[in-house]
């Protein structure tokens, strides 16, 4: 028997499958099928499948997988909108991670405890949860452009509960541990850098990429609009993580007596302000290498180079500095960014803010 509703699709039994079916057309022609033993669950595809098609939401292959859609994801769009390194990252996460466990299903048949399974067996694998989550990025990402195509229905990513590593506040030095250290490594050949990441809280990648061009000795500013990264090929120069992270940041007296005297020393008016001997860029590793020589040297307790930066926003926080500042300084793209990783500074902060209003209604 077989029953009809407004010519968008039909339910029948299928005598020699001993199956339910529901059949719907699409404007192309083609046709979507659900079998199942239950009557309920044929009617119920249907409604959806006539729901989507009235919004322009059913999806019209149900042959691509995983694997091939996320291919084309990478081939199409993400090589000419992700960042070389971000790349590198995503195609390592897909191949070994994503694509050998959820590369078969077929995308429009993807569900949320699909990827909930993924994230379970690679977190019992040994996987950080920092990883974990890295995938579920991959996969959210990719997910979002198919549902723009209208090749999925829903992200079913944004069902999942995805992991979320505990963000332990960063070890950091005080101002006379700092001083300390900028002391001892005024001799060594990246002090400059060392100067710049504690001063204007650079990445390791945003103060190797400085330009001599970058630098308005004059206003005192550095222009953040390269950064170099370390790819499997080696070293490139490429632009900022992200939009907000192209910023210009105003450089303190300190470092900028240093920097107009380190650039007329280079005698020259373009390109890298820090090079290698043979003109070329300086490997992030060489410098965390030597700032932990240098660490270690000093006597201080082991921080990492990016503490420099933290330490950079932490104690601009305790001086009163707006967040709102620090967060246009650092290049974060939202200021919960910014409160969320300094979470740590807060407590003091609400003290003093406490005292400044004991002291400002304080009876005369």
């Amino acid at each position: 028997m077989k029953h009809r509703s407004h010519n968008e699709g039909s339910i029948y039994w299928d005598k020699g499958k001993n199956l339910w079916v529901a059949k719907i057309s699409l404007p192309d022609g083609k046709r979507k099928v659900k079998y199942s033993k239950s009557q309920k669950a044929v009617k119920e595809w249907l409604v959806t499948a006539q729901n989507q098609l009235r919004q322009g939401l059913l999806p019209k292959d149900d042959s691509i997988t995983v694997s091939q859609y996320i291919d084309n994801y990478m081939e199409n769009v993400g090589k000419h909108n992700l960042r070389p390194k971000t790349i590198e990252v995503y195609s390592y996460l897909i191949r070994l991670h994503i694509v050998p466990v959820i590369g078969h299903i077929k995308l429009t048949q993807l569900r949320p405890d699909h990827l909930q399974a993924l994230y379970s067996q690679k977190l019992e694998s040994g996987l950080s949860k920092r990883t974990v989550q890295f995938i579920h990025s991959v996969i959210h990402k990719s997910l979002h452009q198919a549902l723009k195509w209208g090749m999925v229905a829903r992200n079913v990513a944004e069902l999942v509960e995805a992991p979320r590593p505990k963000r332990n506040p960063p070890i950091l030095w005080n101002p006379d541990q700092m001083n300390l250290f900028l002391n001892h490594a005024e001799k060594n050949k990246y002090y400059m850098i060392f100067l710049l990441a504690t001063y204007c809280g650079f990445r390791e990648g945003e103060v190797l990429g400085i330009h001599v061009e970058d630098c308005d000795l004059d206003r005192g500013t550095i222009n953040v609009t390269h950064t170099v990264q370390t790819l499997k090929g080696g070293l490139v120069i490429t632009e900022p993580k992200t939009e907000s992270s192209r910023r210009a940041v105003t450089v303190p007296k300190t470092a900028l007596i240093a920097l107009k005297k380190y650039i007329r020393a280079m005698n020259k008016k373009e390109g890298l302000v820090f090079t290698t001997s043979t003109g070329g860029p300086i490997s992030p590793s060489n410098v965390v290498k030597a700032f932990k020589a240098e660490t270690k040297e000093a006597g201080l307790p082991k921080i990492r180079f990016h503490d420099l930066r933290h330490f950079h926003a932490s104690a601009l926080l305790l001086a009163g500095v707006s967040p709102k500042v620090i967060q246009e300084r650092l290049g974060h793209s939202q200021i919960n960014t910014t409160l969320d990783i300094y979470a740590h500074v807060m407590p003091s902060m609400h003290d003093d803010a406490a005292e400044k209003m004991n002291k400002i209604l304080a009876q005369k």
